[in-house]
């Protein structure tokens, strides 16, 4: 009578298991890291890891650029509140690829405020508009600060001055023309870097609305809109989102206080976001609409169409428990 080999069903399962956790196209422990947290104006190294390092090829997508290598570098310029980076790992000898997205959010320390603080413009009374945390960690300090409004160059006239190594835009006596969103620019000479500031709307209407942010989004990609106010948040008016015309269609959304953030699904269609600065007490209020195209086809293979890591760690640790391994 022959014999009959009866397989080893928990050893076949544990071989499954350990090559699962090697296998760099399951996507499990494919990571980015970094130290810190990502400020405009200070470098900053990622690190994209994975099981088979350094035998894989690692490639970096980040904002429109290719870069080779497992560490990236990047010092933010203080333009977006957010960016996309995205890291794709290959093992060469097998083919297979995964790929993990990171949405890193960026802290600015450097902004635009009148002084003394929450001043109300007034027309033809003097003011002064300051642009802070210009001295960044660049040991040879910021140097050539620029002022922008409405995105051009501050073009200075007769009643304007420049005052405190540029870092104070002196107004003798607003005029109606003066109205506009005021940014700050400086350089780092170590970094070899411009760097943007938050910006200040002046306004005569302590009630006046913008919401600034993308036109035409992506699906799958992340954007963020904030509400531009000219009143002071929870101290003269609070803010509040409505979507009139319809909710987002996505696979995210947050809205806190005057900030927020999408990712949309649908591609050929539109979105209205409307925010409103109120002060139900004083009753006054204001509001701004904004249309948002999307645009695009949905990202095929995306992140937020896998499954994440924590979804696969957990399938694994379920077979793990299952054969009571």
């Amino acid at each position: 009578m022959r014999n009959i080999m009866v397989p080893n069903w928990k050893q076949l399962y544990r071989a499954l298991i350990l090559a699962l956790l090697g296998m760099p196209g399951l996507g499990t422990f494919v990571q980015i890291s970094w130290t810190g947290r990502v400020l405009a104006g200070h470098r900053i190294t990622f690190t994209c890891s994975s099981p088979c390092f350094p035998n894989c090829i690692y490639t970096w997508t980040f904002k429109g650029r290719t870069i080779n290598g497992n560490t990236l570098t990047w010092t933010p310029d203080g333009l977006e509140d957010s960016v996309e980076l995205q890291c794709t790992v290959r093992n060469p000898k097998t083919g297979i690829s995964s790929t993990t997205i990171n949405i890193l959010e960026i802290k600015n320390e450097m902004f635009v405020q009148t002084s003394p603080p929450n001043t109300v413009p007034s027309v033809n009374q003097p003011l002064n508009v300051v642009c802070h945390g210009a001295s960044s960690g660049d040991p040879e300090g910021p140097s050539d600060l620029i002022w922008y409004k409405d995105g051009q160059k501050v073009t200075l006239r007769e009643n304007m001055q420049l005052q405190q190594n540029n870092l104070t835009l002196h107004f003798d006596s607003l005029l109606p023309s003066d109205a506009g969103f005021y940014q700050c620019e400086t350089y780092l000479p170590t970094l070899q870097i411009h760097v943007f500031s938050l910006g200040y709307l002046l306004s005569f209407d302590p009630w006046k609305v913008n919401i600034s942010g993308p036109d035409a989004v992506f699906p799958g990609r992340l954007s963020q809109f904030t509400c531009l106010t000219s009143c002071t948040l929870n101290t003269e008016c609070t803010v509040r989102w409505e979507f009139r015309g319809g909710f987002p269609m996505g696979t995210f959304l947050s809205a806190h206080v005057n900030h927020l953030r999408w990712t949309p699904s649908t591609p050929g269609t539109f979105q209205n976001f409307t925010c409103i600065a109120e002060n139900p007490a004083a009753g006054r209020s204001a509001e701004a609409t904004k249309m948002v195209e999307v645009k695009g086809d949905s990202l095929s293979g995306s992140a937020a169409e896998r499954p994440s890591g924590l979804d696969s760690l957990i399938f694994i640790v379920g077979l793990l428990f299952l054969f009571d391994w």
